[in-house]
């Protein structure tokens, strides 16, 4: 099994290319350092087995039977690889040096670009060069249809792509424009469109093959590298080798769904055969980088069980089983519309505003925080980052060039100060005076507020200073210098430096604790001893480091202390704001946050977070504060009425039934007693009653949600109830008894058991079809999905699992069935018209029990309990 683990996998040279094995057990990753090498990677530990001598190794390609590994070398020859043996096995010679390699469908020929405008034809079977074909001023990039009819081939220089019949190794028609210098190309499954990678441009060209032309162009990150398509033709991956990030492509909308940072920049790619890893080669660091291409994982709680949506799928609701609560999680952020490129975020200190730096158009976007609403945009010459006064009646504003003083009473500028590349901004707690980081001089500047004025000459620090920040006492002011690796502290009276920190990476922000006591500094860094990802904790009285840094991968970015102190929030490069318990440094939770958020500025009572984001015209709201509900002893089943107004949580422990106002997020009324071991819970449609399984008594019990108390007697029912489905109309609910191995039908107008048939060995969860016609069980005791007609009660087939199954939900279209495997680790994907798995189970954490999918059918959320995660799946 490939590692779960996403950290970079630490090299002794810098990765060039990358290719992985058929059965995706080992990874090849070639280096030209030195005398060139290709490093052989077990996926399971990632760990280098071997290394094999390569002279100039860069770009590869692995044949489909994965017995070859074909290396571009140095000087004029290709490196053949025998992958049983690990050894080079033979070289052969080509007219010049060659650059990027492609490999037919069936392996018998490999394409090669050359450094003397040809495309070298290697047949595999003598391992000879059979042919050259002469190919515009540049060839690089190079890519073979999967129908084997055509062969693709960018043009460096040209910006152009030319296409070769391949099965006259002749080049066909005249080459087609694309973006300027097209770096790689990939072609979808059905080998009708290619996606070529413009590294100039920051731009990917859709290429219409049969048509010639292009007939889309879609933006992405900085000097894109190269572009791979997932095994089902659904996405395209672009690494953005300037901006540390991967795009994806959306290849039926042809846009951007999503862009991730990497703890690195990444180049050559490869994915896995499922297509849920992608693995990137940090061409300019000694790593390579593995990225989950479809889940996202966060911290939520002790022991996770079931897991519920709002009708809206605006939130989640999960039984937390090892703390007696219920945690509620926003699924979605709350997005306010700012100017061009915002930059930087600060809030007013009474709260109703929100002040942005907007890079692009150069103004500042005042925000109303209740509403929502740009209520100003002020112009200034240059804003890139921006301080509010504690007074709250100035926001200062800096850019290239210039500072800017805006009076917030009347939103005007009324006073600028020349500056030369200012980086950013602090102001003291009395709003006397500003101090202003350049990273090109290496300096900080010290101005009067009142007149603005500079005091004396600039203070030296440490190389390229970026983020700073003044304790509440104005005494002192730390200074991240990013290219010294150190925090520079200046005594603010003296107005020198007077200690300096080294901090073991480089430092990117810096914020201070309320009480003036710590300073928390977001770092980064690579080098040949490791990677450091994290945030060092500086004690102010000792100058001193407190400890280790705390850990935040991927990329600790800006950084807030809550009013109290007692929580620090980091923004990482995961799309995600860490909260970290500042007393015991440890990780409480990971709060969704758009997409890579950069700057954190919390409100003045910290119950709300606003975020800038890279490329994103907009600001970012969360709520900083996931709520967690006390609720019953050992919480197992949570259920949320259609109407959305209320969830009802099974206490296992207590015997009861919690209800949970949604609007208010209290729980509303003393419990609902019901005795036994109530685990799973069901709402009629009308949401006038709730159903509640009894392990103990082996009976379900029905509560009359009106009265909130019990109505009628137990129904029995098999051994061990556990999971419950209403059908769509309410007549009919479903009983899985797993002590017993059947499903019970009760018909709930007349409260009594109609039906009982043998559903495996130890049926644990139920799922119904849209419609009701079929129910789907997971036996946990056969490692099997059964497939129930509900208009015969009989089991009409299964669906074989790689383990034991839990929980089970069905796509609100019906067309997907989705299991938690907890021995795999994994949730596996059902196609319910052919009930065949869709691939093998989706990684997601320890243990997952819990499944629900978004309304939407886009996304599912499962609670891992082992764990202690919560990971969202794409779909």
């Amino acid at each position: 099994m490939i590692s779960t683990s996403v950290a970079p996998v630490p090299l002794d040279l810098r990765p060039r290319g990358i290719a992985l094995s058929k059965d995706g057990g080992r990874l090849y990753v070639s280096s030209s350092d030195g005398t060139g090498s290709v490093f052989v990677l077990d996926t399971a530990g990632h760990t280098v087995t071997s290394t094999i001598g390569c002279p100039g190794a860069s770009a590869m390609v692995m044949t489909p039977d994965g017995g070859r590994l074909y290396v571009a070398g140095e000087a004029a020859r290709v490196s053949v690889i025998d992958t049983a043996t690990n050894t080079l096995t033979r070289t052969i010679s080509t007219t010049a040096p060659p650059s990027g390699l492609a490999v037919t469908p069936d392996g018998s020929r490999i394409y090669v670009t050359l450094a003397s405008n040809q495309v070298a034809v290697i047949d595999t079977a003598s391992d000879q060069v059979i042919r050259t074909i002469a190919v515009g001023t540049d060839p690089l990039g190079v890519a073979v249809t999967p129908d084997a009819e055509r062969v693709l081939v960018t043009d460096l220089s040209d910006g152009t792509v030319h296409v070769i019949n391949a099965r006259t190794d002749t080049v066909t028609g005249t080459p087609v424009p694309v973006g300027q210098f097209p770096r790689a190309v990939a072609v979808t499954r059905d080998s009708r469109r290619a996606f070529v990678v413009n590294e100039q441009d920051a731009t990917v060209s859709v290429l219409d093959i049969a048509a010639g032309a292009v007939t889309d162009v879609i933006e992405v990150g900085d000097f894109p590298k190269q572009v791979v398509i997932s095994p089902d033709g659904g996405r395209a991956y672009v690494s953005n080798s300037e901006d540390d990030t991967i795009s994806v492509i959306d290849t039926g909308s042809l846009r951007v769904i999503r862009t991730t940072r990497i703890a690195g920049p990444p180049a050559d790619m490869v994915l896995t055969s499922d297509g849920q890893r992608l693995y990137a080669a940090a061409f300019r660091e000694k790593f390579v980088l593995p990225f989950d291409t479809r889940t996202l994982t966060v911290p939520v709680g002790k022991r996770p069980e079931g897991v519920a949506l709002s009708p809206d799928g605006g939130r989640i609701y999960l039984t937390e089983a090892g703390a007696d609560s219920l945690f509620v999680v926003e699924t979605r952020e709350t997005r306010l519309a700012a100017g061009q490129v915002p930059t930087a975020v600060a809030l007013a200190p009474d709260g109703p505003r929100a002040y942005v730096a907007n890079s692009e158009s150069s103004d500042v976007s005042v925000i109303d925080t209740a509403t929502g609403q740009v209520t100003e945009t002020i112009p200034v010459t240059a804003a890139t980052a921006l301080t509010v006064s504690r007074d709250g009646r100035h926001v200062y504003v800096i850019g290239p060039g210039e500072l800017s003083v805006i009076d917030t009473a009347t939103r005007k500028v009324v006073g600028t100060l020349a500056l030369s590349a200012p980086s950013s901004v602090t102001v003291s707690h009395d709003g006397a005076r500003l101090y202003v980081s350049d990273p090109w001089e290496n300096t900080v500047t010290v101005i009067d507020t009142n007149p603005l004025e500079v005091v004396g000459e600039p203070i030296p620090v440490g190389e390229e200073a970026t983020s700073l920040e003044v304790t509440p006492d104005g005494r002192l002011v730390l200074v991240a210098n990013t290219g010294s690796f150190s925090v520079s502290v200046i005594d603010a009276v003296g107005h020198a430096v007077t200690d300096t920190i080294e901090v073991g990476g480089q430092p990117t922000f810096v914020t201070v604790s309320p009480d003036g006591r710590q300073a928390y500094v977001s770092c980064f860094s690579r080098d040949s001893e490791g990677l450091l990802e994290g945030v060092a904790v500086i004690d102010t009285e000792s100058r001193t480091l407190s400890g280790a840094p705390i850990p935040v991968r991927p990329f600790p970015l800006g950084s807030a202390v809550s009013p109290d102190g007692s929580r620090l929030y980091v923004a990482s490069s995961s799309s995600t704001v860490h909260v970290i318990d500042t007393g015991t440094h440890a990780l409480l939770e990971a709060i969704p946050a758009g997409d890579l958020p950069t700057t954190v500025a919390l409100g003045p009572d910290g119950r709300h977070a606003c975020l800038t984001a890279v490329d994103a015209n907009f600001v970012t709201v969360i709520d900083t504060h996931t709520t967690r509900l006390r609720v019953g002893i050992q919480p197992l089943g949570v259920a949320v009425a259609p109407n959305g107004k209320h969830a009802y949580v099974a206490n296992s422990g207590s015997g009861t039934v919690s209800r949970i106002d949604t609007a208010t997020l209290t729980v509303s009324g003393p419990p609902i007693s019901v005795g036994g071991r109530p685990r799973a819970v069901a709402l009629t449609p009308d949401t006038g009653r709730l159903y509640v399984t009894d392990t103990d008594s082996h009976t379900v019990i029905a509560i009359d949600t009106g009265t909130q108390t019990v109505t009628g007697t137990p129904v029995p029912v098999g051994d061990s109830p556990t999971g419950l489905a209403l059908a769509p109309d309410g007549s009919r609910l479903y009983v899985a008894c797993s002590g017993a191995g059947t499903v019970t039908v009760i018909d709930t107008r007349a409260h009594s058991v109609t039906g009982t048939v043998a559903a495996g060995v130890a049926p644990l969860d139920l799922a119904l079809s849209p419609d009701g016609a079929r129910l789907f069980v997971t036996d946990s005791g056969s490692e099997a999905v059964l497939v129930l007609d509900t208009a015969g009660l009989v089991v009409t087939s299964s669906v074989p699992l790689p383990g034991a199954p839990h929980g089970v939900a069905v796509s609100s279209d019906g067309r997907r069935l989705l299991v938690t495997v907890p021995t795999a680790r994994g949730l596996a994907v059902v196609d319910t018209t052919t009930l065949a798995l869709a691939g093998p189970p989706i990684l997601v954490g320890g243990a997952p029990h819990g499944v629900t999918v978004a309304p939407d059918g886009r996304h599912a959320f499962v609670v891992n309990a082992a764990s202690n995660t919560l990971t969202t799946v794409e779909l």
